[in-house]
């Protein structure tokens, strides 16, 4: 990152207090993680789907309304993401929410989105 000149800064202690606030690599990487499943829709739809609990990916199919091919590609990258695990049932999986932190960051962002008032427009 290089640094713009100090002669152009029209306000360097702002400048210093918001390069102390910038992100860091590591939350960097944890943002970039949250955007791997808000970027796609149906990882979306998916988590939303598995708030009411376990199911195959079949089942999470018809909810999401795509093919079972592409809804294990979903899970495979939400799985990866540690926002969902799979449980063997006898010959079927079954998936869930995950309890870890990028579950509840998602979460939180979705029911925050629920929550805000429609853009007018």
């Amino acid at each position: 990152m290089q640094s713009a000149p100090r002669s152009t800064l029209h306000e360097p202690e702002k400048v210093a207090r918001a390069r102390r606030r910038a992100l860091n690599p590591t939350t960097e990487s944890r943002l970039a993680r949250l955007e791997q499943v808000f970027c796609e829709q149906s990882r979306l739809r998916i988590v939303q789907a598995l708030r009411e609990g376990a199911l195959s990916v079949g089942d999470l199919a018809a909810v999401i309304e795509r093919t079972v091919p592409g809804t294990s590609q979903h899970l495979r990258v939400l799985r990866k993401l540690g926002v969902v695990e799979g449980e063997r049932r006898g010959s079927l999986v079954y998936y869930r929410l995950s309890r870890g932190p990028v579950t509840v960051q998602v979460q939180g962002l979705i029911d925050a989105a629920v929550r805000a008032p429609a853009s007018p427009g």
